[in-house]
């Protein structure tokens, strides 16, 4: 009993050490670094949503990837205009990663609840996709 208060109290301290951004704010970040735009869209009745949101991106914002990217969630409810606009197909939860590019914004997506190793693997290779983009830009 004790190590799930601890494991809560944890995830508690993990989300309050990498706040989220508003969607405004990260999009902001994504133009003023260049770092890419990552959004979980979903919402609170979604179990899979909450899942990916409280239990699988607090155990991801520990890597140093979680760092590199400017990350939002966007809550299908209550953020109906964002959503429609990010969002591809009904399916919840997305986690969606953009990159601006030259040709206009480039974008890669996962579907449906994820374990923390794709998510970080996801992030990685967007982050190293980006930074390849970015060079190539320049």
């Amino acid at each position: 009993m004790i190590s799930m208060a601890m494991a809560a109290l944890l995830q508690t301290a993990v989300l309050s050490a990498s706040p989220t951004l508003t969607y405004d704010q990260a999009f902001a970040e994504n133009a003023k670094s260049g770092k890419p735009l990552v959004v979980l869209v979903g919402a609170e009745w979604c179990g899979a949503c909450r899942v990916m949101k409280n239990s699988a991106l607090p155990q991801v914002s520990q890597d140093d990837v979680f760092q590199e990217v400017a990350f939002t969630v966007v809550d299908t409810d209550k953020q109906q205009e964002i959503a429609k606009q990010v969002m591809q197909g009904g399916s919840i939860p997305q986690l969606i990663m953009f990159h601006r590019t030259s040709e206009g914004w480039q974008q890669q997506r996962l579907v449906g609840a994820q374990s923390p190793a794709n998510i970080i693997k996801f992030l990685r290779e967007g982050v190293k996709s980006s930074l390849g983009k970015l060079a190539n830009r320049e």
